[in-house]
């Protein structure tokens, strides 16, 4: 099962990042919640790792109120899981599963691209490309 799960979202990855999908990287699927993030790394092989981080980054109005924190809180979670070979690259899908008023604003999409950005850099796992999804429907590639 995890193997179609990787193949789905290796199918959504942009298309200049064409040349990096034949080397099949790992995908990041991190979901955002109140004060939890939750990711889950698929592999080419079918093989997934899930690990769990609580922090304090979130309030009830926004996802990420804090962005140091959920920095922080991210880079702990993606130095759970081991590092690539050959220091592959690999994709991320973000995906808010609170229930926001109003959905999620342009700024809280950037908010969430740059602190998965940042945070792969603080734990040295090479994220290039992030979608952004709010309760599974992609607002931002």
């Amino acid at each position: 099962m995890s193997l179609s799960i990787y193949q789905r979202y290796l199918d959504n990855v942009p298309k200049q990042y064409k040349l990096l999908k034949l080397f099949r990287p790992p995908i990041y699927v991190i979901e955002l919640s109140n004060n939890q993030l939750i990711a889950v790394c698929y592999y080419k092989d079918g093989s997934s790792k899930r690990h769990q981080v609580n922090a304090d980054f979130s309030n009830r109005r926004l996802v990420i109120a804090d962005f140091s924190q959920a920095v922080q809180a991210m880079t702990d979670l993606l130095l759970k899981f081991p590092k690539h070979a050959f220091a592959l690259n690999g994709f991320a899908v973000a995906n808010v599963t609170e229930t926001l008023a109003d959905g999620l604003t342009t700024i809280e999409i950037k908010a969430i691209r740059e602190a998965v950005w940042a945070a792969s850099g603080q734990a040295k796992r090479r994220i290039i490309s992030t979608a952004v999804s709010y309760q599974g429907q992609v607002v931002s590639q």
